[in-house]
């Protein structure tokens, strides 16, 4: 089983790759793709500035929300792409000085090492074998948190995801 990463940072830890290999083995699959990891302002500013462009309604948290706000604003006013970004940019480092995170992606690289939050797309696996996948990382003491689009049955759901969302302590 390979787990390829096409995420714009490649950091994986070794308790996230052995579960990834262990359940992707475990049901079938020959690769698992890792769509997110670690972020840092700017690809967390392009992320989100993505998702809007692509009218997907990702839900955040009140710092999270903040960011969208001022991106949808500008894009209202007709600001340029880069503009926008780097105002968003600008907010993210705002809203982390005062302690407010916009994403559990976008961490300092110390706290990304103790849990990693990945992003892994289920588009790339059999149908079939998409919740199989799933159930899977749930089982697993090593994930402590999970966001998913799949199952209403299922710990995480929310149908506004664009990928599985694991939270993988490395402890």
């Amino acid at each position: 089983m390979k787990i390829k990463v096409t995420a714009s940072t490649n950091r994986l830890g070794e308790t996230t790759k052995k579960v990834l290999t262990e359940v992707g083995d475990k049901v079938g699959l020959e690769e698992v793709v890792v769509t997110s990891t670690l972020r840092t302002p700017l690809a967390q500013a392009e992320a989100m500035l993505s998702n809007i462009e692509q009218n997907r309604l990702i839900r955040y948290k009140w710092a999270g929300e903040e960011v969208n706000k001022l991106a949808r604003t500008m894009r209202g006013q007709k600001a340029k792409r880069e503009d926008i970004v780097k105002a968003m940019v600008v907010k993210i480092k705002e809203l982390a000085k005062s302690g407010s995170r916009v994403s559990k992606h976008c961490v300092a690289e110390e706290e990304y090492d103790k849990c990693n939050i990945i992003g892994v797309s289920y588009f790339a696996m059999a149908e079939d074998k998409r919740e199989d996948f799933l159930k899977a990382m749930i089982a697993r003491k090593e994930v402590v948190k999970v966001i998913q689009p799949i199952s209403r049955q299922l710990q995480g759901y929310d149908a506004g995801e664009p990928a599985l969302h694991f939270e993988i302590n490395q402890a």
